[in-house]
């Protein structure tokens, strides 16, 4: 994925966040989930990571630089990261909350699992001359 990253925010964005993937933390970007959902990204929080990392842009600007930068990393997974849009009520209100998730059955290219470690057995040492 990042190595097809062009020159356009988003794309510069969506690589950024992507390796935000991997980064544990109290404070990560990306949530990880038990079941069928590996990892999520939720819009408003891509909308404050932009905020904080670029200087000089307004919140307005980073709402709709998330909604551009989620649909870039959509478009550059290859349909392997999902778009969730739910409808939420709070104080009498409709909210509609968007989430970019992984889901856990996803192969990544390049991406080291656990099983693929298993299938080359460590053999033991032998015992020279």
């Amino acid at each position: 994925m990042l190595a097809s990253v062009t020159n356009r925010k988003p794309d510069e964005l969506a690589g950024k966040v992507w390796r935000e993937r991997d980064e544990a933390g109290r404070y990560s970007l990306w949530s990880k989930d038990s079941g069928e959902i590996r990892a999520y990204l939720d819009a408003s929080d891509l909308a404050e990571w932009i905020r904080l990392k670029e200087s000089g842009v307004s919140k307005k600007y980073s709402q709709e630089l998330a909604r551009r930068t989620m649909d870039a990393m959509h478009e550059l997974s290859k349909n392997r990261l999902g778009k969730v849009k739910r409808q939420r009520s709070k104080d009498g209100l409709s909210y509609q909350k968007t989430r970019l998730v992984l889901k856990a059955d996803v192969e990544l290219p390049g991406e080291i699992t656990s099983t693929d470690a298993d299938d080359n057995p460590t053999t033991d040492g032998v015992a020279g001359e």
